[in-house]
């Protein structure tokens, strides 16, 4: 693994990704967790970093793309300067083109000075593309123009102007599937994908939970002043959540309960998006909770799908993670097994990680 020119170190700690200088890299282990899915993710950041690879980071929403970009920055020999975020889905179509290249004095009606790109303003440093499946078809021929040639065209300019920007990209999408649809330019894909770092879910770090989670509460117990701590049972509802929006959705959720808890976070504490939180709303071990919400199908579903989750668990802790046992204990075949723990997000559920099953 490399350790020089501000590459990352695996530190002491286990799944500590530590550098003796970039901060982003110092605390990456801590704001995304310890468990051996995002060792991987640390193990790939401290190979590519040093590099001016084009990288892809791909994840949900809410997963740590952002993190890891600027842990890729901070790892590499342009660290001391710009890394420039750009949001591909939150500037106009008819914008974007000027926004990234910039433009010329007189270039449309308006344009009353010359205007760097996000190109020039990142020059030496990085441009961190996120969301770049928003990006408009007839800007993506531009964009590999950039990369391919390193230079690029100022709307309304006659002459190339030499770049020397590194560009990583994000996307919460698959690309791949994009370019199957033709909806995302398969050369472009090619381009930006010289390497690729796939962020897990959290769904499918059971292991990592627990670790933000307590993490998250003792920054705002900084912050409010106050001595909170996590319960049990509020612990084992946070383990049996899917987690759509991720580390963000839990870490706002965490300051939440922490601001109206008084000395212990509890379950009711927790407000969970009830759009995916009928499993842990509506059901607890004393019975159902109707609150007119949901259909009488719905509960049923939603019963079944909590018991089964939670045996599932069980099941696996008890057999070490081992499928095919539990398969035999719970009197299904072993493709059953293994398509059930595949959704309900247990895919992280293996021997060593069965500590932190509730």
């Amino acid at each position: 693994m490399p350790t020089e020119n501000g590459a990352i170190v695996l530190g002491a700690e286990p799944g500590c990704a530590k550098s003796t200088e970039p901060a982003a890299l110092s605390c990456l282990y801590e704001t995304m967790g310890m468990g051996k899915h995002i060792i991987r993710v640390y193990e790939q950041v401290a190979l590519v970093a040093p590099t001016d690879f084009t990288v892809l980071i791909h994840g949900e929403t809410g997963s740590g793309k952002e993190l890891v970009a600027n842990a890729l920055h901070d790892g590499s020999a342009r660290r001391d300067r710009p890394l420039v975020p750009v949001d591909c889905g939150s500037i106009p179509a008819t914008l974007i083109e000027s926004e990234l290249f910039g433009y010329e004095k007189g270039a449309f009606t308006g344009a009353e000075r010359t205007k760097l790109g996000k190109f020039e303003v990142a020059a030496g440093g990085t441009l961190f593309l996120d969301e770049i499946s928003n990006l408009p078809l007839d800007v993506q021929p531009k964009l590999l123009r950039a990369l391919q040639e390193k230079k690029i065209w100022r709307v309304g300019g006659t002459q190339p102007i030499a770049i020397n920007t590194r560009v990583l990209a994000a996307s919460n999408q698959e690309l791949l599937g994009l370019v199957q649809a033709k909806k995302f330019r398969s050369d472009l894909y090619h381009r930006l994908n010289e390497f690729s770092i796939e962020i897990p879910p959290l769904r499918e770090r059971l292991e990592d939970i627990e670790h933000l989670a307590q993490r998250f509460v003792a920054l705002t117990n900084g912050e409010l002043h106050k001595q909170v701590t996590l319960s049990r049972a509020a612990l084992e509802t946070l383990l049996l959540y899917p987690w759509p929006g991720n580390v963000r959705e839990l870490r706002n959720d965490i300051r939440r309960a922490v601001l109206q808890a008084r000395t212990e976070i509890l379950p009711e504490h927790l407000s969970l998006s009830h759009a995916h939180s009928g499993m842990v709303s509506h059901f607890s071990d004393n019975g159902v909770m109707f609150d007119g919400t949901l259909s009488l199908k719905q509960i049923v579903h939603e019963a079944t799908v909590v018991v089964e989750r939670k045996v599932l668990i069980q099941v696996l802790r008890q057999t070490q993670g081992n499928k095919a046992k539990a398969a035999r204990l719970l009197q299904v075949d072993y493709k059953t097994i293994h398509g059930k723990i595949k959704n309900y997000g247990l895919g992280s559920a293996q021997r060593e990680d069965m500590r932190f099953v509730p």
